[in-house]
């Protein structure tokens, strides 16, 4: 929970298939939300955390620039305090706020190494 009281944006690096989203969903059970599912066809999805309020999970994977996840709202969101997972963020990185936390996926044969930067 640290984190999350000091940084609003996380973004999730890793190749497809990595576990992206399967760690999205583990931090989003932690902070009890309903389960959380893909956004890539609706490029977010907006859960309700009974510990703090809206929590946004982005997967930017289909957007084409920035200017489609611009006229999406997509910044607006992003600016807007409440926490963001971002997969593909690198689509959308003029758009990141220069506080941001940035969690790396490596898969190996039997485990995943995870590298969290601030």
């Amino acid at each position: 929970m640290s984190l999350i009281n000091d940084h609003s944006v996380f973004t999730f690096k890793g190749n497809m298939g990595s576990g992206k989203t399967t760690l999205i969903g583990v931090v989003c059970n932690l902070l009890e939300t309903e389960p959380a599912s893909s956004p890539t066809y609706a490029i977010v999805n907006s859960y309700k955390s009974t510990k703090i309020g809206d929590v946004f999970h982005f997967d930017c994977y289909r957007l084409n620039n920035q200017n489609e996840a611009i006229e999406s709202g997509l910044d607006e969101i992003i600016y807007s305090g409440s926490p963001c997972f971002i997969e593909w963020a690198d689509k959308i990185q003029n758009l990141l706020p220069n506080k941001f936390v940035e969690v790396k996926i490596e898969p190996h044969n039997t485990y995943r190494t995870i590298t969290i930067t601030l």
